[in-house]
């Protein structure tokens, strides 16, 4: 492989359901019935003796998940771990609708994010006010019952049978989140703890509050593993982890530099990522996206600019 994302030729394609990681490791795309979302959401599903679930999705996509994991030979009955790399909507708002049919699942998350896993309604307004009618188009967040939940500690070891995980705190995208390293096979599944990879090219993902130092202490984090693939939470795993960590460390450095040197100018957002577009080749992706996917990236690249320009929505 040339280092770019393996779904990459088949973006468009509505019909896949999975995509072969490894032996052991498969992508499961729920496609959410949000239009633009066909390829931006994924799950993990890691099968060793026991089974686990990184990121079920939102409540929308849930149905889709259940039809890739059935593709998958594996009933929601069979899956003894779900891991939320992070409890943003899009990841993990789907966990209490889908452990209803996970009878054995144990939940593992940050401990920052239990509470609102066990009472959403605060994770709820805010999603709302943040996301507006994709919040309503994610699904309602439903409760995940305290007696299912698990803190995650920092290098914890998750034992599913004939797997080596680990689990690392990785805060900067969100303050509870982590991510998950299989060491056997040095593949690293990294929530949003490495940007958001779009065909192959890897852009921030810093939504409000952002915290540069605490979010360079993570990636350097993950740089540590020496990873040889690159699991993003959007979209796929991608050959030469390590380089594209040290290539996404640069790329943080370069765009808070460029954000805030615009910001100070008095650029709002959008203005900004006109500028952002002109000196980042890899933003070329934008070109060729269809109406709907590329709706869905100018939203999430103006949150990302605020992010990195300490403005709060």
């Amino acid at each position: 492989m040339d280092g770019r994302n393996p779904a990459f030729a088949e973006r468009r394609s509505p019909e896949i359901e999975i995509i072969d990681i490894a032996p052991n490791l498969k992508l499961l795309n729920p496609q959410p019935p949000i239009p633009g979302y066909g390829m931006f959401i994924c799950s993990y599903l890691l099968l060793g003796a026991n089974k686990v679930l990184v990121d079920p999705g939102p409540s929308a996509a849930v149905p889709g998940l259940f039809t890739a994991l059935d593709a998958a030979g594996v009933g929601p009955d069979e899956i003894d771990y779900i891991v939320l790399t992070h409890i943003h909507m899009d990841h993990a708002g789907g966990t209490g609708a889908a452990i209803k049919k996970m009878p054995h699942a144990a939940v593992i998350a940050h401990s920052r994010a239990i509470p609102h896993l066990v009472d959403p309604e605060r994770l709820w307004n805010a999603s709302l006010k943040t996301l507006g009618q994709l919040a309503l188009k994610y699904g309602q967040i439903e409760p995940v019952p305290e007696s299912r939940i698990t803190a995650a500690g920092d290098r914890m070891k998750i034992d599913p049978g004939g797997l080596d995980l680990e689990i690392l705190l990785t805060p900067g995208h969100a303050i509870h989140h982590l991510s998950i390293f299989e060491r056997a096979n040095r593949i690293l599944i990294a929530g949003e703890a490495a940007g958001v990879c779009i065909d192959g090219a890897v852009r921030p993902a810093t939504p409000p509050p952002f915290k540069l130092e605490e979010t360079l202490a993570s990636v350097d984090r993950l740089i540590e593993l020496a990873p040889a693939k690159l699991c993003y939470g959007h979209f796929g795993c991608c050959d030469g982890g390590l380089e594209r960590l040290k290539l996404y460390r640069e790329k943080l450095i370069t765009w808070h530099g460029i954000i805030n040197a615009e910001a100070a100018k008095g650029k709002n957002a959008a203005e900004i990522l006109a500028v952002l577009t002109e000196k980042d080749r890899d933003l070329g992706y934008l070109e060729k996206m269809d109406r709907d996917e590329y709706a869905r990236e100018y939203t999430l690249l103006l949150n990302t600019i605020n992010g990195m320009a300490g403005i709060s929505l």
